[in-house]
C-alpha cells in the first residue's frame, strides 16, 4: 500500500443523541461542496440528496470509485452479519481507492469499544497516508473503537441520554460530566484535539 506522508489528518468524530443535531451538523458543517470524492455509510438512508449515486450493492459502490469524481452513498444490510462484513470490504476499499471524504454514520452498529474491523482500522490509522479525511458518527460512543478516539482530530459533541456515553465523551473533550448532561437539544461542545481548544455552540438550520 503505497502511502504519503505529506497529508494532514482529518478525522472527525461527531456525537449526539437522536435530536442533537448530529446529522445537521455533519451535512451543513463538516460536509464540504469541494469534496469530489465523497463516499458515505448511509446506514440511516438520509444522504440520498448529497450524491449522485444510491445503492445497496457493495459491488457497485466499489466499481464507482474507480471513476475521478465520485459522491457514493452505499445503504448497508440491517442483518448484522451482512453488514459486519459488507463494513470491512467496504472501508478497504475507501483505503484502497485514496483522497477522498469518508462519512460513517452510526459506528455503533459496525464497530465496539474493544474491536475495530481491520478495514475500519486500516483506515482511522493509515488513511491519512492515502488521503483519506474521515468523519465518524454514533449516537451511542462508549460502544465506539477505541483504535477511533486515539485518532480523531477532532471532536463534536452533541446531547446524549446515556450515562455511560456522558461518562465517554466528558474524557474525550476533558469537561465534567455535568457539562455533557448540560447540553440542550442542538447544543454542542466542539474540540480541537490538536490545540486542545474547545468551543460550545449550537448547531443552526441553514
Amino acid at each position: 500500500m503505497k502511502t504519503d506522508q505529506s497529508n494532514s489528518a482529518e478525522v472527525i468524530a461527531v456525537i449526539g443523541a437522536t435530536g442533537s443535531g448530529k446529522g445537521v451538523f455533519i451535512k451543513q458543517y463538516a460536509l464540504k461542496k469541494s469534496d469530489k470524492r465523497l463516499l458515505i455509510w448511509d446506514y440511516m438512508r438520509e444522504y440520498g440528496a448529497f450524491v449522485d449515486v444510491i445503492t445497496d450493492k457493495l459491488g457497485v459502490a466499489i466499481q464507482a470509485l474507480k471513476a475521478g469524481q465520485f459522491r457514493i452513498a452505499f445503504q448497508p444490510s440491517f442483518d448484522d452479519k451482512i453488514r459486519a462484513q459488507q463494513f470491512d470490504m467496504f472501508c478497504r476499499a475507501a483505503v484502497h481507492a485514496g483522497n477522498l471524504r469518508l462519512v460513517i454514520e452510526e459506528l455503533a452498529f459496525v464497530t465496539s469499544a474493544t474491536h475495530a474491523p481491520a478495514g475500519w482500522k486500516m483506515a482511522t490509522s493509515v488513511g491519512r497516508h492515502k488521503g483519506l479525511r474521515i468523519i465518524g458518527a454514533s449516537q451511542r460512543p462508549a460502544q465506539v473503537d477505541k483504535a477511533f478516539w486515539s485518532n480523531c482530530t477532532e471532536i463534536h459533541c452533541g446531547f446524549l441520554n446515556f450515562e455511560a456515553d456522558q461518562k465517554v465523551m466528558a474524557s474525550s473533550l476533558c469537561v465534567t460530566v455535568d457539562d455533557i448532561k448540560g447540553l440542550k437539544p442542538l447544543q454542542y461542545i466542539h474540540r480541537n484535539v490538536r490545540t486542545k481548544e474547545n468551543v460550545m455552540g449550537r448547531v443552526k438550520f441553514s
